[in-house]
């Protein structure tokens, strides 16, 4: 019989190489072609997905967000640790900072920005969908430091594209002037994802005295304004069934696209929005009583949202003529004495819907025009006087009230959150991409009424979520000579088909975490993980 015998060891390292070289050639493949990951590099999707940047808890409320850390690293060798830096507490007032934190303390916890994974095939099969969140090459740039980009997708191929008091306006790029354009409604998922926070009782001053001796300013109080009302305990309480009413400040806290991300940006210009939601949660005596409505006036109109007598409704009232009105009602079912229920008043997208404990009970859509839109939000201003003055581009200011009656009520963290604002802007001629040709004047791409966007059949426009310090497809301007050579598009401010390289699936590895203090940041932040929406 043969004897058993060691296998030889060179063998042995032949095939090692080759498992290696296999396993190395099948993974290089998988990432050029099916999933690839990218490091978000910057803050123009925040706080969708997040560059390199803070996290700051506030000493005064426990309220925390994120902040751009890009200044910190914009001082290089002038960088001074020991200046104070001030920041602002969301939840007491945006208007003037409220805490003072060394530089150089803010320096030593920068997080590196979010790890996205893509999937590189998936526009290879299915056409991409409005409000997708895609990377792809920089066209005005694509062999730079700056060539991977990651925006949400706003403007399909054949499309003319507007984006007014915020929102997209789209219609065929084949119809004349503003023929055919119909507002975009975000689908629940993104929606759900994209509001932003301007309020939320849950965080009040835990050491109020520290505050006003760092301001040397009394605190002007919460948003909403309560008379009667007991608000102990982050609870908001009326003890009978008289109507009483919640009123929101806008002198406070007006209802803007201020972004905490930016704090460190310096000052910039805010808009009013109107698309809003206003949640709580809600403990009636008697819900078969209780009767609830929240009012928003803005547009020239009054929306409203109501819970009572067994039903949910929401209408809408022209402020000026009450014969002009709309109404959507639907059967509702509260539950029982004592026992809480989640409410939610939508307001977005040329949209209103009410959704109790998650689902959604009644829904109303008013489809107006870009014009009509214009006439509504910007009080009766003109196309013309629209592009011709600046200060025209912004909105009126929403008023928000919330009454009840019927029974007493225990209201728990009510919130006032925002959607989503794309705002105007004019062209700025120091911008860095404008060094691809002439300078490009006039209102930012999209944003001017009398000149809308126009796509070819190839042709995506992109934008961020972070509109106020987003350099998206809105001022661009041209594309590199190398996209319009290879490519035949010279189109300024578009993304051509080619350079799409795919769809942001989910968070990997979230913006990770030091192990101490000050220390190197490598843990992922696990509990950050989470699909893109």
């Amino acid at each position: 019989m043969p004897s058993d015998t060691l296998p030889d060891q060179d063998t042995n390292i032949v095939e090692t190489l080759q498992s290696l070289i296999v396993a190395f050639v099948l993974a290089m493949a998988f990432r050029g072609f099916v999933l690839e990951g990218f490091v978000i590099p910057t803050g123009s999707m925040a706080p969708t997905l997040m560059g390199a940047h803070v996290r700051f808890e506030s000493p005064i409320t426990g309220y925390e967000y994120p902040f751009d850390a890009g200044p910190l690293g914009e001082a290089g060798a002038q960088f001074d640790p020991r200046r104070r830096l001030d920041l602002p507490d969301p939840m007491m007032t945006v208007n003037y900072p409220s805490i003072g934190i060394p530089a150089g303390a803010l320096r030593a916890n920068v997080r590196m920005g979010d790890r996205v994974l893509v999937l590189k095939t998936l526009y290879s099969l299915f056409d991409p969908r409005r409000f997708d969140v895609v990377v792809f090459k920089n066209p005005t740039d694509p062999v730079g430091d700056t060539q991977n980009y990651i925006k949400r997708l706003i403007g399909l191929p054949n499309e003319k594209i507007l984006l007014l008091d915020g929102d997209v306006f789209v219609g065929p790029a084949s119809a004349p002037g503003l023929d055919g354009f119909q507002v975009q409604r975000k689908p629940e998922h993104v929606q759900r994802a994209v509001w932003q926070a301007v309020y939320d009782t849950d965080f009040v001053p835990i050491e109020l005295n520290r505050y006003e001796q760092a301001t040397g300013r009394a605190w002007p109080g919460a948003p909403w304004r309560a008379p009667g009302w007991s608000t102990k305990d982050r609870v908001y309480r009326w003890s009978t069934a008289d109507p009483t009413e919640l009123m929101w400040d806008n002198v406070v806290r007006p209802i803007n696209d201020w972004t905490a991300y930016n704090v460190l940006r310096g000052s910039m210009t805010q808009f009013p929005v109107s698309d809003i939601r206003v949640a709580a949660a809600i403990v009636a005596d008697d819900p078969q009583q209780l009767a609830t409505t929240l009012t928003l006036e803005t547009r020239r109109h009054r929306f409203t949202f109501t819970l009572a007598d067994g039903r949910a409704t929401v209408a809408m009232h022209h402020a000026e003529d009450p014969s002009i009105s709309r109404e959507e009602s639907a059967p509702l079912a509260l539950p029982g004495p004592g026992r809480s229920f989640e409410v939610e008043f939508w307001h977005a997208d040329q949209s209103l819907s009410i959704w109790i404990d998650g689902q959604r009970i009644v829904k109303l859509d008013y489809d107006w025009s870009p014009e009509e839109r214009l006439l509504s939000a910007f009080n009766g201003r003109t196309m013309e006087q629209y592009v011709r003055d600046p200060h025209s581009q912004f909105p009126t200011q929403p008023k928000v009230d919330w009454s009840f009656r019927g029974s007493p009520v225990a209201l728990r963290r009510i919130r006032l959150d925002r959607d989503l604002y794309y705002r105007p802007a004019r062209l700025n001629p120091s911008d860095q991409f404008q060094s691809n040709g002439p300078f490009i004047e006039g209102l930012a791409r999209a944003t001017d009424p009398m000149d809308p966007l126009r796509l070819g059949a190839d042709q995506f426009f992109m934008l961020g979520d972070n509109s106020p310090a987003s350099r998206d497809g809105r001022m661009w301007g041209r594309p590199h000579p190398l996209v319009a050579q290879q490519l035949g598009d010279d189109t300024p401010f578009v993304v051509n088909r080619h350079l799409l390289l795919g769809k942001a699936w989910a968070v990997y590895f979230p913006a990770p975490l030091p192990l101490n203090p000050g220390g190197r940041a490598f843990v992922p932040d696990l509990g950050r993980m989470r699909f893109i929406r």
